[in-house]
């Protein structure tokens, strides 16, 4: 905050400053009124005293509409816009093809989240956790000291684990804001390389070199991101072998189980047939059969009936039986399918890319070193050191982002773990009549919640399919390809997953066939991303104000084309977008001239940046 005062402001000893917004249309809770509908909120900062206050105001009398603080926060969080939902409202369009990369669960879980915020159903799930508190609460009341003591111990460890996971993650966060700031160095770094250098009568375009270089960056870390994925499966596919075994081993004991029972079966049938034929009535009158013939007749009915209802050798001699309950064979079953489903050539095909990628980066490095080490200007070694330190603390980040992954992974393992264990813990203790009837009363009213929740799911799933499907159509230039030509996606469905755990959306071709979402281009991605977003944001109840940055990221020139006219401007009712002249270029900013209410330029002379009304070369001195 310190230094976000500008350096004039600094040098004549000013140390306040703020930032205003004007939001109209608003809806206040009960018990509030304004002279008008349009408030102002307004948050102030001193940076001698690090203090900020927070106003918000009524327009039209200019009166504080809140005393306590608490209570203004609260205002903007459940009024203005809901603190979750900010993700989805302010984003960084060239960080948001991130999503396209995330597994099943975890995309679901987003699509969860944000239908949730957008739509408001996070009340309805919050209530249900609620009631759940309630019902443990209860549970709970009957428990012996003893069994008091482990059900404390153990959601103070899950306390523990869960403060733990969110301490990795904000770190992570962090990291993350900060290998974004070193890469906007590196950049800074290169065009001062470029333009201090003199390359005289060199054969390398420095510049071409660095654009191929980031190209070949930006490919690196989503075949990363792909191998981090498949490399979760790679101990499953070294163990096919030995679980094809138990998986084969497993059906022979069923077919003998089989046999063994159909065996079984037939024996007590022809024991009963001749139990019935020779000791029961009706027998032949004046009979003379003696007891020896028949016991001959006996055991001549008993071979003929095992020869004709023989198993014809379908039970198999086994060295010894697996003790696996039907959970278990499914776990073994599941695992032998996912590894089927990745083909033994995306493996290698991910490997031998991510290697020819790490190849040709080392050679353009090289190719840029040497260029670099015909520049004898002191000041060009100093920017270039800068940079390798910068690239250097871009691993070290990226390692310790990975290593609080893999903690942050078996702490969510323990989670799980010690939540089975309450879980088990509670069912021992022993509920009174008064609170069982409580908790069935509870449980119904969670299974209604349930109901009415899975209901609004299900009635916005295919509109969101129809709109990403749409959205997809318009933008990927893919899609808008000959008649003739072979169509890229051409259907999209969303189903929702079991255990509230959200939606999974599915792309598929012209055959049918799944695409998988890791083989679209980071260009395709950020397209899908954004046709989702717009899709849920669609579903919303109320427009809101969405805000962009680097708003064509990734995107070739015809897809920029594409979202620049055909997305950007029917996204909500207020976009802004914060761009460059090379993403809006002053044609593109022409094209859409019609659709843009204001437009802004951000001028630095070295000591101060200055608003000035319009956009690059459309500027006016207001």
């Amino acid at each position: 905050m310190q230094q976000s005062i500008n350096w004039t402001a600094k040098k004549e000893n000013k140390t306040r400053f703020s930032v205003s917004i004007s939001i109209s249309e608003i809806e206040l809770p009960e018990l509030r009124t304004l002279n008008s509908n349009t408030i102002l909120i307004r948050r102030n900062f001193d940076v001698a005293s690090m203090n900020e206050t927070l106003s918000i105001i009524d327009v039209a009398s200019q009166l504080e509409i809140f005393d306590d603080e608490s209570d203004k926060i609260n205002f903007i969080n459940d009024y203005i816009i809901p603190i979750d939902a900010a993700k989805f409202v302010f984003f960084d369009a060239e960080k948001i093809a991130e999503i396209a990369n995330l597994s099943i669960k975890d995309e679901g879980s987003f699509i969860n989240d944000a239908l949730g915020k957008i739509l408001g159903l996070d009340t309805y799930e919050t209530l249900i956790e609620d009631i759940e508190f309630y019902i443990n609460t209860l549970k709970k009341e009957g428990a012996s000291k003893n069994l008091q003591e482990q059900i404390i111990n153990n959601e103070k460890a899950i306390e523990i684990s869960d403060n733990q996971m969110t301490k990795l993650e904000e770190e992570n966060a962090e990291k993350l804001k900060e290998i974004d700031d070193l890469k906007k160095k590196i950049r800074e770094y290169d065009n001062l390389i470029s333009q201090h250098s003199k390359q005289g009568n060199s054969s390398f375009d420095r510049n071409a070199i660095l654009i191929e270089i980031d190209k070949l960056k930006a490919k690196e870390i989503d075949l990363a991101d792909r191998f981090n994925e498949l490399s979760e499966i790679i101990p499953l596919a070294i163990l096919t072998g030995k679980l094809e075994e138990v998986k084969e081993h497993l059906e022979i004991q069923e077919k003998n189980d089989l046999s063994q029972n159909s065996s079984k079966e037939n024996s007590e049938k022809i024991e009963n047939f001749i139990e019935l034929l020779f000791n029961k009535p009706p027998e032949p009158n004046n009979s003379t059969m003696s007891l020896k013939d028949k016991m001959f007749y006996y055991e001549k009915a008993q071979t003929l009936g095992l020869q004709i209802f023989k198993e014809n050798g379908e039970y198999s001699e086994l060295e010894f039986e697996h003790d696996l309950t039907n959970s278990e064979k499914k776990l073994i079953e599941d695992a032998i399918n996912l590894v089927n489903t990745q083909s033994k050539d995306l493996f290698e095909n991910t490997i031998e890319e991510f290697n020819e990628i790490k190849v040709k980066l080392s050679d353009l490095n090289k190719t840029l070193s040497k260029v670099d080490a015909d520049l004898e200007d002191e000041l060009i070694l100093e920017y270039s050191s800068k940079k390798e330190t910068a690239d250097y603390n871009i691993t070290e980040k990226n390692r310790l982002i990975g290593e609080n992954n893999q903690q942050i992974t078996k702490l969510r393992s323990d989670i799980v773990r010690l939540n089975q264990q309450l879980v088990t813990l509670v069912k021992k203790v022993n509920i009174n009549e008064q609170n069982k009837l409580k908790i069935q009363k509870s449980n119904q009213y969670i299974d209604l919640l349930h109901q009415f929740l899975d209901e609004q799911k299900n009635m916005h799933k295919d509109s969101l399919g129809k709109t990403i499907l749409s959205e997809l159509k318009k933008l990927m230039h893919k899609l808008n390809s000959e008649p003739n030509q072979t169509k890229f996606i051409e259907d999209v469905k969303v189903t929702i997953l079991a255990s509230g755990q959200g939606m999974k959306i599915t792309l598929f071709d012209q055959d049918d066939n799944e695409i998988r979402k890791e083989s679209l281009s980071s260009g395709e991605k950020q397209i899908y991303i954004s046709c989702l977003i717009k899709a849920i944001l669609k579903e919303s109840v109320k427009s809101l104000p969405i805000f962009i940055d680097t708003p064509l990221g990734r995107l070739d020139e015809e897809h920029r084309d594409n979202i620049t006219k055909k997305y950007y401007p029917l996204l909500s009712e207020q976009v802004v977008l914060f761009s460059t002249n090379s993403e809006i270029t002053p044609k593109r900013f022409k094209e859409i001239s019609e659709n843009i209410s204001k437009s802004y330029l951000l001028l630095n002379d070295g000591v101060n940046t200055n608003l000035k009304s319009g956009y690059f070369n459309t500027i006016s001195n207001d």
